[in-house]
This record gives structure tokens, C-alpha cells and sequence, in this order.
């Protein structure tokens, strides 16, 4: 049977946590999945394990797609390790497509349990070479530190490279690379404009430029791009970039501030920009910001961080194009100034996951008309008050796919979590903080009472004391997954004997209800998995 197996997904998540040890517990290796073509491996952030999964992956002698979300890897730091593990994959024989990834849910500062989560940067410098690896993604890191040097002698046929938050991108040895068509990279800085222009011009035949500028210092206008492009990309047939341009804040005047939007405009307005190529881009600013954001349209990325009020202005003939941000599925919205209303007319239609901070204005939504496609929010409010409940409460009413909740509020009130109750919701996973407070044993209670009217499987929660874990026994049989941070153990967290402690405690609470529940500790995390 196993011999069978094409595809195989193993996860560390909160909703499967230690399913991967018991792959390994019950004797499974790689070596047995000779055909296995497909492997995604998930929230593995424990190096131990990552070390065993790495050092067992050359024997998948036929697989093509390789994907990694939020797994350990090394730093620069451990350099040997992560040559190693670089090495592992670099040396499977059929490898095609490898993505490691970050999704954008372990991005947000606000979630709990960032701050017991590893750096998630990575270091690629592989020393065997791969003739198979075309397309390579690293998505959603805080860093990527690569020796692009090495990274393009050892993959000879990389065709596409899709990178965020570069450290540099020096590139000396190298000659042309030929096979590359495609490069999606987001550069947190670079030194040299020479580097810059050094590392597009090895690549003649690119056809595809996805490019964010993460630096102020970083900014590329018009007639520079368009010398770039005529020098050193003859072939290159879309251009889609993002930059963020320093403005002036001394400015006392409105106007003032729009003649330098314009004088950046201007450069990007050539017979090049807008007849032979038909490359539009718009800025964007905010009256109370240091820098305007340029980007090219249609808004080519999938994240967009929305400080209200926003102004724009564009190159485009056509200023109301209601398409323009149908790739944007990640949203952060702001209010700022609540009397003010944007003069900028992005509107969004394919929001999937939102992040949003209450409460808001009344132009919220103009900016999103609709939510059909909303899976998770992220909702937050430091000023509790009823109308700040009301507020998303006709949010959630607008979201009938949403199965992800983090909710951060000041006070978490009866009312609040009756909210959840009273109506017909199906909440899949459900995180409940106090901006960084814990969770009494009354709120436990109250959270408790719930949790079988909205159908919740996963549950996220950080609690003021352990005893406060026994009030959802109960419930248990409605989860699938219950997470939770206890306060009062933090002081020791550090000491195995107090991780073990709590874990067996928990263990002989509820062993006589529960036999098959299974209970580990990720840092402060206690994971309890109730299968």
C-alpha cells in the first residue's frame, strides 16, 4: 500500500499537533514512499524533528514537488546545518519545484504565540547542484539570506525564483543566466545601485519582473527604470513593481505635498511608460506618513496595508477601475483620522484574510464592498465600547465563509462572547485574547459555554491559571484541538521538570474521559489533541 502513496502531507499544526512523531513512532520512513511524488510538510518548528525529516528526504528518489510551511531552518548563524539541509534537497534527483513558505495567518504580530515562535528567516547556500530545480519559492520569511552566487551555479536550470525580504542580492562570478525568465524578489536594502543593475543584467532573457523595494533608499523613478529595461532586458514583456518614496514632512500645505506626487508621476508618464509599453502606476500617501507607496497597476501583490485616509494619484487614463486589486487577498486596515475620508478609490473584492483594527469609519466599507471571500479576521480594539462590538458584529453578519477568528479586545465582556452564540456561525478556529491579559476562570467559563453552538474545532487561549483548563473538560468532545498559553507557569517555563509537570497533570485530569487525548508542550504552548 504504501508503495502506492504519490502525494503525502505530514503536519506539526495546532489542529494535528504530533502527527509527524507518530508517522515516525509507527515505524514509517521515507524510503518505503518509492513513488511518492508530491510532499508538503507543515508547522514542523522543531529542529530535532526537522533534523530527521532533512536527513531522510534523499531517499525520495522520485519526487518533484517539495513544500515546507512554517518549518525550522537554520541561520547563517549554523552555517554547516544549513548547508547540509540545503543539500539534502538540492540533491534529490527528480526535484522540480521546491516552496518554503511562511503563510500570512504566522506573519501578525498580535498572535499569541509569536513570541514563542522561531525567527523565520532562512539561509540558502547549497554546495551540490541540482540539474531538475526549476522553480524555487521562499515566501513570507522575515529574511532570506542567500548566496545568490552559489544558489544559481548549483541550480543551472532555475527558470523562476520567487524571494521576499532579500538581504542582498551581490552576484560577482556568475555569467549570464539564461534560463531565467521570471524573478519575483523583495529586497529589504542593497548597497550599490551597481549590484542592482549588475544582477538584472545577467539575466537577458527575462520576460516576468516582480520586484518590491523595502527601503526608502531603494527608489528606482521612471527614466532610471526605463534605462534598465532598454539596456539590459530586451525581452522583458511585464514589469510589476512596489516602492516606497520618502516625502517631505516639513511641507504646512496639502498642495505642496501633491507637487511632489506629481513631479514623482512624471517620471513615469514617457512615450516608454504610457504608449509603448502601457505600464501604469499609481501612489499612494498618508497626510500623517513619512513616505508615499509606488506601485505599478494593476496592484500586483497579494498583501495591502491600508492606512486610513489615503490619498492617490496615477499615470492611468483610467481612474476608476474597480479591478485593479483583485490580487490582493491579505488586507491590514488602519483607521487613522476618523472625519477624514480618502480621495483614493481602491476598492477590494477578493479579501481573504483580514486584519483590522476597530473602530472604524464609515468609509470601511466603500474600501470592501463585500466579504464573500473572507476566511479569517483578525480583529482588534484597545477602546472597548459598544459600538465598537456592534461593529463586528455587522462584520462577521457580512462573512459567510469566515473560519478563522483572533479576536484581541481590551475587555472580553458576556456580551462579547455571546456575540458568537447568538448567531448561526461555524467557527473552525477561534483565538480569544485580552491584549496580552490572561483569561480569568470566569471568562473560561463563559468561553466554554459556547464552543458547541459555534462549532469550533481549534481553540486558542491564554489563561490566567491551570485549573482554568479543567472548565473546558466538558467540552471536549466538540474539539479537536485545545492550545493554551498559562500564565502562571511562565516563570519556570524554561525548566523541563515544569513542562513535564504540567503535561502529566493535565494528563491525569482528564485521562479518565478522554484516554486517547494527547498532550505535548511547543515552548509555553500546551497542545492537547483530542482524536
Amino acid at each position: 500500500m504504501v508503495d502506492r502513496i504519490t502525494s503525502l502531507c505530514l503536519s506539526d499544526e495546532d489542529d494535528t499537533p504530533g502527527q509527524i512523531d507518530q508517522f515516525f513512532e509507527h515505524g514509517f520512513t521515507f524510503h518505503q514512499f518509492i513513488n511518492l511524488r508530491s510532499l508538503y510538510l507543515y508547522d514542523i518548528r522543531s529542529e530535532t524533528m526537522m533534523d530527521k525529516v532533512i536527513l531522510d528526504l534523499p531517499h525520495l528518489s522520485s519526487l518533484t514537488h517539495l513544500i515546507f510551511g512554517q518549518c525550522y531552518f537554520p541561520l547563517r548563524s549554523n552555517y554547516e546545518k544549513a548547508v547540509s539541509f540545503a543539500n539534502c534537497i538540492w540533491s534529490l534527483p527528480k526535484l522540480s519545484y521546491c516552496c518554503i513558505k511562511v503563510d500570512y495567518k504566522y506573519r501578525q504580530t498580535h498572535h499569541f504565540t509569536d513570541r514563542c515562535r522561531r525567527d523565520n528567516g532562512i539561509f540558502i547556500a547549497p554546495t551540490v547542484t541540482s540539474s531538475t530545480l526549476e522553480y524555487l519559492s521562499l515566501i513570507g520569511m522575515k529574511q532570506c539570506d542567500i548566496i545568490m552566487d552559489q544558489l544559481f551555479t548549483h541550480t543551472p536550470y532555475l527558470r523562476r525564483i520567487l524571494a521576499d525580504n532579500c538581504l542582498n542580492i551581490n552576484m560577482n562570478s556568475l555569467s549570464n543566466l539564461l534560463s531565467m525568465t521570471t524573478l519575483n524578489i523583495s529586497l529589504l536594502s542593497f548597497q550599490y545601485w551597481d549590484s542592482f543593475f549588475n544582477f538584472l543584467r545577467k539575466m537577458p532573457n527575462l520576460r516576468h519582473l516582480k520586484i518590491e523595494f523595502c527601503s526608502v533608499y531603494s527608489y528606482v523613478n521612471g527614466q532610471r527604470w526605463e534605462q534598465i529595461i532598454l539596456n539590459y532586458l530586451p525581452k522583458l514583456e511585464r514589469l510589476q513593481f512596489k516602492m516606497l518614496v520618502s516625502l517631505n514632512n516639513d511641507l504646512e500645505e496639502e498642495e505642496e505635498e501633491e507637487e511632489q506626487i506629481d513631479r514623482i508621476l512624471d517620471k513615469f508618464r514617457s512615450q516608454f511608460w504610457l504608449v509603448e509599453h502601457h505600464w501604469f502606476v499609481q501612489c499612494d500617501w498618508n497626510l500623517h506618513r513619512e513616505c508615499a507607496i509606488l506601485y505599478t497597476l494593476p496592484y500586483a501583490f497579494d498583501s495591502f496595508r491600508f492606512y486610513s485616509p489615503i490619498q492617490s494619484k496615477s499615470t492611468s487614463p483610467y481612474d476608476n477601475d474597480l479591478r485593479s486589486y483583485d490580487n490582493v487577498h491579505s488586507l491590514i486596515y488602519k483607521p487613522r483620522l476618523f472625519n477624514m475620508s480618502s480621495s483614493s478609490h481602491i476598492q477590494f473584492f477578493n479579501i481573504q484574510h483580514l486584519s483590522i483594527e476597530f473602530p472604524i469609519n464609515a468609509h470601511f466599507l466603500s474600501i470592501i464592498p463585500r466579504f464573500d471571500h473572507l476566511i479569517s479576521l483578525d480583529a482588534l480594539s484597545n477602546n472597548y465600547d459598544e459600538h465598537c462590538q456592534h461593529q463586528l458584529q455587522d462584520l462577521l453578519d457580512r462573512a459567510p465563509r469566515l473560519s478563522s477568528i483572533r479576536l484581541g479586545w481590551k475587555t472580553l465582556t458576556s456580551s462579547l462572547v455571546q456575540l458568537f452564540a447568538s448567531r448561526n456561525w461555524s467557527v473552525y478556529q477561534l483565538e480569544l485574547l485580552c491584549y496580552g491579559r490572561s483569561l480569568n476562570r470566569q471568562q473560561c467559563i463563559m468561553i466554554s459555554n459556547i464552543i458547541p453552538s459555534i462549532h469550533c474545532k481549534v481553540l486558542n487561549l491564554m489563561i490566567a491559571n491551570r485549573t482554568c483548563i479543567l472548565e473546558f473538560i466538558n467540552t471536549m468532545n466538540h474539539l479537536r484541538a485545545l492550545n493554551i498559553r498559562c500564565q502562571n507557569d511562565e516563570s519556570s517555563r524554561s525548566a523541563q521538570s515544569t513542562q513535564d509537570e504540567l503535561c502529566t497533570w493535565l494528563q491525569q485530569q482528564i485521562s479518565s474521559t478522554f484516554s486517547t487525548t494527547k498532550i505535548t508542550r511547543r515552548d509555553t504552548i500546551v497542545r492537547m489533541w483530542i482524536h
